[in-house]
């Protein structure tokens, strides 16, 4: 085995390709499966904004084929936490110490300041993951769960008194008022990019980001789904529900029942035959809506963040 390598990661290179087939082998089976194509890590990986690079730390055999491997990709939001991407292992290097060496290279890495590290997503099944975090320290920080559900083109436009609308870039301003209602406590500056933020992701069709007007200007709910195109023929395309924003005080059975429903059928003329959604558990309104959509509850998900340095308990102190 060779040394670990840490090194800025450049999107578009052929390591795209060795990442996203060592993401598919090490959760094939498990209930987090999907299609891992070149465009998902990139998505997971590239540096939003002006965000500091993202580190890529990666393992090799001594033939030189990808054992293992993990990243950190910072926000460039103030105050908005890294994402710990992996650790990832290879099902024949898994159980040799690999995951704990890389989360110690990561843990050794991250700034103190307070700055804020989160694991990517952790199914509660795979228990040798979440004790693999547990003893190096990560604490657990939030809860979510994993729906799916199968697509089919809808034989006519889902009912409802809403007219549901693509949304486009002159609708930028209003779907950032939108994001903030919804989100308060993330800031003006991320509810402000929320248009380019989620366009800038290569999965990004302009078909799958819709809306529900409300006042002159505004929206009053919004979706976003993003279609996984792949060619494997072994796993079925996916269509990821992204997001979907209800301005408070909203009838959710009038605004999000249908769109949601026109998210889906914008996944299904993409190709997808299956939906997923990732919904922090104390969203529990959307996880009703996309229940009524057809999805089911496949997952518990855990969330964990990293120690404090040893600079940052200082400060903290």
């Amino acid at each position: 085995m060779q040394p670990v390598n840490i090194s800025v990661y450049r999107p578009g290179t052929v390591l795209d390709d060795e990442l996203a087939g060592l993401g598919y082998a090490a959760m094939r089976g498990w209930p987090d499966q999907r299609p891992v194509t070149a465009a998902l890590v990139r998505s997971r990986l590239r540096p939003p904004g002006k965000a500091l690079p993202t580190m890529l730390f990666v393992s090799r055999t001594a033939s030189g084929g990808l054992a293992a491997a993990a990243a950190v990709r910072h926000s460039a939001a103030p105050g908005a936490p890294a994402r710990l991407w992996g650790p990832v292992v290879a099902p024949e290097w898994q159980r040799r110490g690999l995951g704990t060496l890389l989360l110690q290279y990561v843990t050794d890495y991250l700034p103190g300041h307070g700055v804020v590290a989160l694991t990517a997503e952790i199914p509660a099944s795979r228990e040798h993951g979440c004790a693999l975090y547990e003893r190096a320290g990560w604490v657990p920080h939030s809860s979510a769960v994993l729906l799916k559900g199968p697509l089919a083109p809808p034989a006519r436009p889902p009912a409802g008194g809403v007219r549901v609308r693509p949304v486009g870039v002159s609708d930028a301003a209003a779907l950032g008022r939108l994001y903030r209602a919804v989100n308060p406590g993330q800031g003006s500056a991320v509810a402000e990019n929320t248009y380019w933020r989620w366009g800038s992701d290569e999965r990004f069709v302009a078909d799958g980001l819709l809306g529900v007007d409300g006042a002159v200007g505004e929206l009053r709910a919004a979706a976003l789904v993003y279609p996984l195109i792949h060619a494997s023929p072994g796993e079925p395309a996916e269509a990821l529900l992204a997001d979907v924003l209800v301005r408070p005080g909203e009838d959710r059975a009038a605004v999000a029942q249908p769109l949601i429903a026109a998210a889906l059928a914008a996944g299904a003329r993409h190709d997808a035959v299956v939906a997923r959604a990732v919904v922090p558990a104390a969203q529990r309104d959307l996880l009703a809506d996309l229940r009524a959509a057809g999805l089911t509850a496949r997952e518990d998900i855990r969330y964990y963040q990293a120690p404090l340095t040893s600079s940052a308990r200082r400060e903290a102190s």
